[in-house]
């Protein structure tokens, strides 16, 4: 195949090109997650979202495809709500597709789903806190039953998956688009979230023990962040400095690592990149400490665009290898969080004429989709 690394110039157009044709087909290894489905959609919309294709399709009347399409796909969301008892519609939530026959024992909805739906549906217009589609007091009243004795919060009603931060995180995302905290203990939320600190500083998956990792630590900052409740780290100087460290220490030659002693992977640009600019920010002043600034932007940059495919659009996670719309979408998501880091003149020639929207670090999308409506509190 031709080599990633050959391609350091940032194709937009490619990437339009890329996304759009994963929203209307999807290569046969991604058959297994078709239960994840809506993340899938969800990496797609948003990264057409960075890139300003929606923007172009309402103002400029530009067609892609039926598929790239904002009616359809909002259409193909809200056919993914259900109830938790069809026979009582006070609990509900969003599944993973529509792969399954409704009485199927798998068939029921999934905390992330959820989350992804109400994102793509706020990005693609709707107002997600007023629209009579949406069942608001369902969805919050679900998230209640989903809260675990210890804070964190269960992937499904069921109570047969997994209960972490990825959940946590979900949980506050859902509560802040939709104005309703009233779905989440905050206190035993808080402490779940200090219970999975790791020896480092960094955040495990679950706590007591468990290795911090870039992903687990974005969603537990995060979490304090959307909950108000950063000043948790804050106010512990060693945690934060500590955390602060772990952070910046995964660069490694350029890109980042989720670990330590793991590869770079384009990912955790965004993880990690997205987690410094987060802990810089302060609630309560709205003042902004540029700790994202102790990364190596130039060397950081120059890694993902490498991992950039010059064939098929799209980035993988390191370079001369396939992309996937993971990876895709959080290369994107990285190149907007760092565009004000531009002083080196090679990169700016790689990113010349390319404006990405901006991204809204904290939920993991466009800032315009939340700045659209009023009332939104606002985040980074």
């Amino acid at each position: 195949m031709p080599s990633a690394s050959n391609s350091q110039k940032f194709d937009r157009e490619r990437q339009i090109a890329y996304f759009s044709t994963c929203l209307q087909q999807l290569p046969a290894p991604y058959c297994k997650l078709d239960t994840n489905r809506l993340t899938m959609v969800h990496f797609c919309v948003h990264a057409l979202d960075l890139l300003g294709v929606w923007d172009e399709m309402e103002k400029q009347n530009v067609k892609y495809s039926s598929f790239v399409e904002a009616n359809n796909i909002i259409e193909w969301i809200l056919s993914t709500l259900m109830h938790i008892d069809n026979n009582d519609p006070q609990e509900a939530g969003f599944i993973g597709g529509t792969f399954l026959p409704p009485h199927h024992k798998y068939h029921h909805s999934h905390i992330a789903m959820t989350y992804t739906a109400l994102c793509i549906l706020q990005t693609l217009g709707v107002d997600v806190r007023n629209d009579p589609r949406i069942p608001q007091t369902a969805i919050i009243r679900t998230l209640r039953r989903l809260q675990q004795p210890d804070g964190s919060f269960a992937s499904t009603i069921q109570g047969d998956g997994e209960h972490d931060l990825r959940f946590l995180y979900c949980a506050c995302c859902i509560s802040y688009l939709l104005d309703d905290w009233s779905g989440i203990d905050i206190p035993r939320a808080v402490s779940y979230v200090r219970n999975c600190r790791s020896f480092d500083g960094a955040l495990a998956l679950v706590p007591h023990g468990g290795e911090g990792h870039g992903g687990s630590t974005f969603c537990g900052v995060a979490s304090l962040v959307l909950m108000n409740q950063l000043y948790v780290i804050g106010e512990d100087a060693d945690w934060k400095a500590s955390l602060l460290h772990w952070c910046v220490t995964r660069q490694q030659k350029q890109g980042l690592q989720g670990r330590p002693n793991k590869d770079e992977d384009t990912c955790y640009s965004y993880w990690i990149g997205a987690t410094l600019r987060l802990l810089g920010y302060d609630a309560g002043t709205g003042n902004e400490d540029d700790v994202l600034c102790f990364l190596d932007h130039a060397e950081l940059r120059s890694f993902v665009l490498s991992c950039q495919h010059p064939v098929l659009g799209g980035f993988s996670k390191v370079r001369n290898t396939y992309p996937d719309v993971l990876h895709s979408y959080y290369s994107l998501a990285y190149l907007s969080l760092s565009q004000k880091y531009r002083q080196d003149t090679q990169m700016k020639k790689d990113l010349e004429g390319v404006s990405l929207k901006a991204l809204n670090c904290t939920m993991g999308i466009g800032q315009a989709s939340i700045l659209a409506e009023e009332g939104f509190r606002p985040l980074l």
